[in-house]
């Protein structure tokens, strides 16, 4: 015969794992109902911050990719991710993927058109047809204002973000690796072989890349409106950096210049009005997406 006593332990036993049971069970329930709505709140949020990337290797090519990231990115991966898509589609790969991608005209843009981009393109704009009313009786002059300002015309613009863009720098382990979002555009371009002379220039010269020319040496080619010589230039390097070559036999100083770079020949005798051309066209060039 059983103990009472016994059978009273073993039924608190009973029920008290019973309640151990359901508990563990409500709280189990609330968990995942809390991890549902994490989730979904979670996706939300990345769907609103998804970072979108158009990858092409020209502004006005025909071919054009798009590579979408939850959330914002860091630099390396949107490299990463465009030059395996333009390798992926490129129709003449060389050993190793060389020269696939010329990674000193590469860029990064925001396509939104920001205030800042877009005051300095109406500045310049409106003073270069100021400086054509201003010099519509020199016709050399005006000649060279109209051909700069075709050239901006036809050229594209977006905001650049300056950041590293060779795919080696991140290969490398650098702690330089900045998170981006938005909708962005990221232009890998190929090798091109010319260096543009703007500016104060009779025309615009596409000259052609010579590995030993100096800024001076491309200068030379195209015939010029200075008349009491030049002293330096301003070069826009493919990268969008902007960099002062001295040109005269007294102060210069030889730099290199990379393929796709222009040279920007600044005017003499602007009117005071206007003298803020010469630094604000550089400016802007960097903005231009080969």
């Amino acid at each position: 015969m059983k103990s009472p006593f016994l059978c009273t332990q073993t039924g608190q036993f009973l029920k008290t794992s019973l309640l151990a049971t359901r508990r563990t069970l409500m709280n189990m329930t609330t968990l995942f109902a809390a991890s549902v709505f994490c989730l979904t709140v979670s996706g939300q949020a990345i769907a609103a911050e998804q970072t979108n990337v158009t990858v092409t290797t020209s502004a006005d090519a025909k071919r054009m990719y798009h590579v979408a990231f939850n959330g914002a990115p860091r630099v390396s991966q949107v490299v990463s991710q465009g030059a395996a898509v333009i390798r992926a589609n490129a129709n003449n790969m060389l050993a190793h993927n060389t020269d696939t991608v010329y990674w000193q005209g590469a860029g990064l843009f925001d396509t939104e058109n920001t205030p800042e981009l877009a005051s300095l393109k109406k500045a310049v704009t409106d003073n270069l047809n100021k400086l054509q009313e201003a010099w519509q009786d020199d016709a050399e002059k005006h000649a060279s204002v109209t051909a700069l300002s075709t050239f901006l015309a036809e050229a594209h613009f977006q905001s650049r973000i300056q950041v590293p863009l060779d795919e080696d720098f991140y290969l490398s382990g650098t702690k330089v690796n900045p998170l981006v979002q938005g909708d962005l555009m990221l232009v890998l371009p190929t090798r091109p072989n010319n260096v543009w002379v703007i500016g104060a220039v009779t025309e615009t010269t596409d000259a052609d890349f010579h590995p030993d020319y100096v800024a001076d040496d491309y200068v030379d080619i195209a015939e010029t409106l200075n008349t009491f010589g030049i002293s330096d230039v301003t070069v826009i390097q493919p990268d969008g950096e902007l960099e002062i070559h001295q040109t005269a036999y007294w102060n210069q100083i030889p730099k290199n210049l990379a393929p796709g770079a222009m040279i920007f020949v600044p005017f003499q005798g602007l009117p005071s009005a206007l003298s803020s051309l010469n630094r604000d066209i550089p400016r802007l060039l960097q903005h231009r997406v080969m």
